[in-house]
């Protein structure tokens, strides 16, 4: 008789990134431990893992050589840099996701009145009229919003197929 060995997960082992891990140039993002230097991550939270990682790139390198000191600096600096460019992409999602909204919205106003889908072309000439007239520094954020007719027949399908599902 064999015995069934069932797979060790060690993703569902509920490990966490210990702070100490930081003297090889790791911080925890998003749930996974994160290269400052390479942004790379590591698979498993596991100090072999990230130890492995900075022996095997960065033990010759410049940050090997570091004071204390001088290493907490550049955690902190790097750090700072990896939330900067978080922030910033995430700002860029939350732009464009608004800007769909308002394609689906116009879309879903113009099919409820039964209007034809050229409409679309108009209402988009009067919302860049009011953008001008309003607050001219978010233009390029209202010109991608695309009300074409082609586009709202696409966006309402999509809002139709996700109601049937």
């Amino acid at each position: 008789m064999s015995a069934i060995v069932k797979k060790r997960k060690v993703d569902l082992e509920c490990r966490a990134f210990n702070p100490e891990w930081e003297k090889y140039f790791f911080t925890e993002h998003f749930g996974q431990a994160q290269c400052l230097i390479c942004l790379k991550t590591v698979a498993v939270l596991k100090e072999y893992n990230m130890r492995r990682h900075w022996e095997t790139q960065y033990q010759a390198s410049s940050f090997a050589s570091m004071s204390a000191a001088e290493r907490k600096e550049a955690i902190v600096k790097l750090s700072g840099n990896l939330q900067k460019s978080t922030s910033l992409f995430r700002k860029q999602t939350t732009e464009a996701d608004k800007v769909t909204r308002a394609s689906y919205k116009v879309s879903r106003l113009l099919a409820r009145r039964m209007k034809p889908f050229t409409d679309g072309d108009f209402i988009k000439k009067c919302i860049m009229v009011v953008i001008d007239s309003l607050c001219p520094e978010k233009r390029s954020a209202f010109e991608i919003v695309s009300l074409s007719s082609r586009t709202v027949c696409r966006r309402i399908e999509e809002m139709s197929d996700s109601m049937n599902d």
